[in-house]
């Protein structure tokens, strides 16, 4: 398994506080199967943005123990990337950290008023010459409400990435039914884990895998939790899923 999305980094966002702990996480998701982590601190959220030199260091400082303790696994560095509705486009060149060098950008919204142009951000987004993954989208009521702005946002190219933890519903009910749906119609690029620490918001994605493959089948579980993971490190480029949404018998007739 590849993990694209951690909070793993310690001391820079809401995620691991202690060297210490983003170690035990690092040693915990070795020894579940994980091969590769992304490291993607928030951007451009609280202020955790700022501090870059931080950041680089402390990355560097895990890359390094990891290597002296021949732990099995490559590290990267990412950023989870917060889009406003209206003031998106300076966020596109504000200079966050692409997903391991690659295209591909983390990107998450508010969830309490998601953007009712994300499409549209997507879109910017695509222009400005990066690859969108919308980051935990099981969180957004709006895209399970609106099927047709779920079909226009997979439409301009973007990929949606599901937590481990609504697959499993550790979450609430209503995320957990929207993860399955997503699953069901094969929409999801990724499973990662989010983890933020190893009490509140744990790992799961060893037992996620588990529970997709017996649902979904273990093809389309390693499509999403290793496959497409390993072409955003080799910098590949891949179509998203489509949809289209079901219609209404009024809608047949009309």
């Amino acid at each position: 398994m590849i993990d694209i999305h951690s909070h793993i980094l310690f001391g820079v966002d809401d995620g691991a506080e202690t060297f210490e702990e983003s170690m035990d996480l690092i040693k915990e998701e070795v020894e579940k199967g994980v091969s590769h982590i992304i490291f993607t601190p928030h951007f451009n959220k609280r202020n955790y943005h700022q501090d870059k030199d931080k950041i680089s260091a402390n990355f560097h400082a895990l890359k390094e123990a990891a290597q002296k303790e021949n732990l099995n696994v490559e590290l990267y560095l990412g950023n989870e990337v917060y889009m406003d509705f209206n003031n998106y486009a300076s966020i596109i060149e504000n200079g966050f950290n692409t997903l391991a060098g690659s295209m591909y950008v983390l990107v998450e919204f508010n969830e309490i008023i998601p953007p009712e142009n994300m499409p549209e951000i997507c879109y910017e987004i695509n222009v400005s010459g990066y690859i969108t993954i919308i980051a935990h989208a099981e969180r957004y009521e709006i895209l399970y409400e609106n099927r047709q702005m779920l079909r226009n946002v997979l439409n301009e190219g973007a990929h949606l990435q599901v937590n481990a933890s609504s697959i499993l519903h550790k979450e609430n009910k209503e995320r957990n039914k929207f993860a399955h749906f997503l699953l069901k119609n094969k929409l999801v690029s990724f499973i990662a884990s989010d983890v933020h620490n190893t009490t509140s918001r744990k790992f799961y994605l060893d037992e996620a895998y588990k529970e997709v493959s017996k649902k979904y089948g273990k093809n389309y579980a390693d499509e999403i939790f290793k496959l497409n993971q390993l072409n955003v490190i080799n910098k590949t480029k891949f179509e998203s899923s489509n949809y289209q949404p079901k219609r209404s018998i009024l809608s047949k007739l009309f």
